[in-house]
């Protein structure tokens, strides 16, 4: 799910990297590869970095899509292969009957998945905002 953001984000950081660094790889001998290698994957890493960030953001305020891939059974895994049951997908199945401390906890989970998402935005800010190629 978080493969065409990552993509997106990767092409457009790519895209921006000036023509007078690739020209500059070229005057250098360096081959298409090394150039890639080279120069621009290190120009444009704060925006892959940043992609990749906003992806995984994106993935933990997913809910139907991950109920129906993930099992959606309420219990601890013991395994990498067992079902679960997410934040997300918690939150929305049990906020219809949850009264009192249960739908004050449903709003903790929910203040807790805001919370981490606003970290993950604004590391993605960090690493990929505010960087311009000369």
């Amino acid at each position: 799910m978080i493969v065409p953001t990552i993509a997106l984000t990767t092409e457009a950081a790519l895209a921006a990297i000036p023509g007078a660094y690739w020209r500059g790889a070229a005057a250098l001998g360096l081959s298409r590869e090394g150039a890639i290698r080279n120069v621009a994957l290190p120009a444009a890493r704060g925006g892959i970095a940043a992609g990749v960030l906003l992806a995984a953001a994106r993935a933990l305020g997913e809910t139907m899509a991950v109920v129906m891939v993930s099992g959606n059974v309420v219990q601890t895994p013991t395994s990498l292969f067992d079902p679960v049951r997410t934040l997300t997908a918690n939150i929305a199945l049990e906020m219809a009957y949850a009264t009192g401390d249960h739908r004050a906890s449903l709003f903790v989970s929910g203040l807790a998945l805001t919370a981490l998402v606003l970290a993950l935005a604004a590391l993605a800010g960090r690493l990929g905002g505010g960087r311009r190629h000369a």
